[in-house]
């Protein structure tokens, strides 16, 4: 990317960072609220950038993404650090390592120097073990992708001469510059909206709700495939009302657009709250799909309903997802049974 893309120059070598949408103004020396972005004489600079800490060839379904090449494989990478500070982090030991340092275990006895955090990883070494095990595509994922986004561009704009996909799994705090930045590179999404409450944003986050939502609604009109997550927290975004609010949301911009409903259990510094209830996933259900919601699913437990994609038409199983191993019933994007165009990306 030309240098300082996502930057703005302000007075006295003053940085505006335009990677997200806290706008960190950042001095000589200064690196930005996710820790990995800094002004190094009056330049942005991306300290992660080719030093993945996490790279997994993983499911699809792990990101999680029903609709998109279901059954492949993708390869997934992430850095450390975050633009948000979530108190219920599952990734925290990577994603909160540039607020804790050293005294996360993970990182105990290593210095903050980005130097020694994590391998070197090239945009042609990421491609060729795409190559090397037949992968269509490829995630940013693990931590918050929008901050080492200049890193995810560079190896997608070689990615996509061989026809390899990319993919973000966002909490949705990029800027529409980012988003202008990442259309030719980026197919898919998968957004956490994490509650439809600005206080819990406020609260567990440090962020807001809105720009979210922005986000939301920039990548669906944008044309590219999205999907969205919520894990659902006893006694704090579980309410009825809340989840209504966000189903109307949701089936306002399409009713067309995923939905995973998961489990919490306790983690980093939310250790007060019991695990999701399966009754409390059931109910959020009915709600999803009393909005208009077509394509609904729980994560993180088992349940009867709630893993396997349906045809909303003919009600027939077109992804079972509930035996473990995933049988497909689905050509092309069309329902094998009553011929209903089915969402997604499929090939």
């Amino acid at each position: 990317m030309p240098e300082n893309r996502l930057a703005k120059a302000l007075e006295n070598q003053v940085i505006e960072c335009q990677a997200c949408r806290f706008f960190c103004h950042l001095k000589p020396g200064q690196t930005g609220n996710c820790g990995v972005r800094q002004n190094v004489g009056g330049k942005l600079k991306l300290l992660v950038d080719g030093r993945p800490i996490a790279l997994h060839i993983d499911p699809i379904e792990k990101k999680p993404l029903y609709h998109f090449l279901p059954g492949s494989q993708i390869l997934s990478i992430g850095t450390v650090g975050c633009n948000f500070g979530c108190s219920f982090c599952q990734n925290w030991d990577i994603s909160q390592v540039t607020r804790l340092g050293p005294n996360i275990k993970h990182f105990q006895g290593l210095e903050l120097n980005f130097d020694q955090i994590g391998d070197v990883l090239t945009a042609h070494q990421a491609v060729d073990l795409c190559l090397k095990h037949h992968l269509p595509s490829l995630a940013f994922t693990y931590n918050e992708p929008t901050i080492f986004t200049e890193y995810a561009i560079k190896i997608m704009k070689l990615a996509r001469k061989y026809d390899i996909k990319g993919v973000y799994v966002s909490n949705g705090y990029m800027t529409e510059t980012t988003l202008d930045a990442l259309d030719g590179c980026i197919d898919a999404y998968n957004i956490d909206l994490k509650a439809f409450s600005d206080a819990f944003y406020a609260k567990f986050c440090k962020a807001r709700l809105q720009p979210v939502l922005d986000s939301i609604m920039s990548i669906y009109q944008r044309g590219k495939w999205l999907e969205l997550t919520t894990l659902i927290i006893p006694g704090e975004n579980d309410a009825s009302e809340e989840l209504r609010q966000a189903a109307m949301f949701i089936a306002a911009l399409s009713p067309d657009i995923p939905w995973h409903l998961s489990a919490f259990h306790p983690d980093f510094e939310v250790q007060d709250k019991a695990r999701t209830p399966l009754k409390t996933l059931q109910m959020a259900y009915d709600i999803a799909r009393h909005a208009g919601l077509r394509y609904v699913y729980l994560g993180n437990v088992r349940a009867p309903q709630g893993n396997s994609t349906y045809c909303p038409n003919c009600q027939a199983v077109l992804i079972n997802r509930d035996a473990g191993d995933l049988s497909c019933f689905i050509h092309e994007n069309v329902c094998s049974g009553c011929q209903t165009i089915i969402p997604g990306i499929w090939s």
